[in-house]
C-alpha cells in the first residue's frame, strides 16, 4: 500500500528524450518515440519507449490486474491514469520507484482529453 501511495506524489528523471510534451494543467511531463494528435487535439497517442512524469498528485490508476514484483507495480488489463482533465489508457503499465518518485513506463498509451 505505500507504493499506492506514493503514485499520488509522483515524479520522475527522464532520459534519452526523444518527444517531450508539456501540460502544465497537470505539470505532467510525456516522452516518447511517436506522437499522433486528433484533428481536433482530444486525443493524443504516444507510441515507443513512453515515459510519463507527474509533478503533482491529481491522478488516480486502475486496472483489471496488478501485482507488485521486486519494489515495482505491474498494471495490465485495460489500464488507466485518470487525470484532472484527461484519462490516459494503456495496456499494461510498471511504476518503478526512483529517489525523485516514480517512473511510469508503457510501450504504448492513449490520452482522451475532457
Amino acid at each position: 500500500m505505500k507504493l499506492f501511495k506514493q503514485l499520488t506524489l509522483v515524479t520522475v528523471i527522464l532520459s534519452s528524450v526523444v518527444l517531450t510534451n508539456k501540460l502544465s494543467a497537470n505539470e505532467m511531463e510525456i516522452t516518447a518515440n511517436e506522437q499522433k494528435i486528433s484533428l481536433d487535439s482530444k486525443s493524443h497517442i504516444y507510441s515507443g519507449n513512453v515515459r510519463i512524469a507527474f509533478a503533482n498528485g491529481n491522478l488516480s490508476t486502475k486496472s483489471s490486474h496488478a501485482s507488485f514484483q521486486k519494489g515495482k507495480t505491474v498494471m495490465e488489463g485495460d489500464v488507466e491514469i485518470i487525470l484532472v482533465n484527461a484519462i490516459a489508457k494503456t495496456q499494461r503499465v510498471t511504476f518503478t520507484p526512483s529517489n525523485q518518485g516514480i517512473v511510469a513506463e508503457m510501450d504504448k498509451v492513449t490520452f482522451t482529453y475532457k
